[in-house]
């Protein structure tokens, strides 16, 4: 059972310039609600991976779907019903709000979670990446890598009518999901963003008279030190 290094250093092969190297990294998103996991990928039928992530999920139509398994969020005209914007790297300290639209929720799933936003709030939205060869179909089993973890701030629930193509009218459930960062929150002490006053707060705090260690922070602000 390969991992995804070996199946990313497979894809490179000899290739000795970026546009020789065909292959595909997808993402798998884990929508880790309590009690009502949500397994989703961004491509199309059923993924199934080297690992499980979670615990079982329920379809709409009562189907149960294994933790290793990853439903398609992709149509065959390359429409995509889930709505994924693209995570940047926190490490510049800011922490925007990113909004994902959920769709394929079960009734239960749907009135659970909005009966009780503490089955979402504060519990992690986590995504993986999956690689795919060029002309390659789907594997018995697809290995994983982490890619990167939000925290789900709260969900917003809206439900509508659509007619199937044999001319049965059925309810569907959706949600939008709002989750933030690891970087949310820096500024509240005691761990937060360090300005002299925010460190002579602190040091208050802790029964101290002062702390003077980070006066120079502000006559450092829009210069750029360069090391070594």
């Amino acid at each position: 059972m390969s991992t995804f290094e070996e199946e990313l250093l497979a894809a490179l092969g000899g290739a000795d310039d970026a546009w020789d190297i065909r292959a595909a990294v997808r993402r798998c998103f884990f929508y880790d609600f309590d009690g009502s996991p949500v397994r989703l990928w961004d491509g199309v039928g059923l993924l199934t991976t080297t690992v499980g992530v979670g615990d079982p999920m329920t379809l709409p139509d009562g189907q149960m779907v294994a933790a290793t398994e990853w439903l398609g969020t992709r149509d065959g005209m390359g429409g995509n019903v889930h709505q994924a914007p693209a995570v940047a790297d926190d490490r510049d300290g800011t922490a925007p709000n990113y909004t994902f639209g959920l769709p394929f929720l079960d009734h239960e799933t749907f009135s659970a979670i909005k009966a009780d936003q503490a089955k979402a709030a504060g519990r992690s939205l986590t995504c993986y990446h999956a690689i795919f060869l060029a002309d390659e179909g789907l594997l018995p089993a697809t290995p994983l890598r982490f890619a990167w973890r939000l925290t789900m701030q709260k969900v917003d629930f809206s439900q509508a009518l659509e007619e199937r193509e044999d001319g049965v009218i059925k309810r569907i459930y959706s949600a939008t999901v709002t989750a933030r960062s690891g970087e949310a929150g820096r500024s509240r002490y005691p761990g937060g963003t360090y300005t002299d006053t925010s460190q002579r707060d602190r040091a208050r705090l802790l029964g101290l008279e002062s702390d003077s260690g980070c006066v120079f922070v502000a006559k450092n602000s829009q210069r750029t030190f360069r090391v070594g």
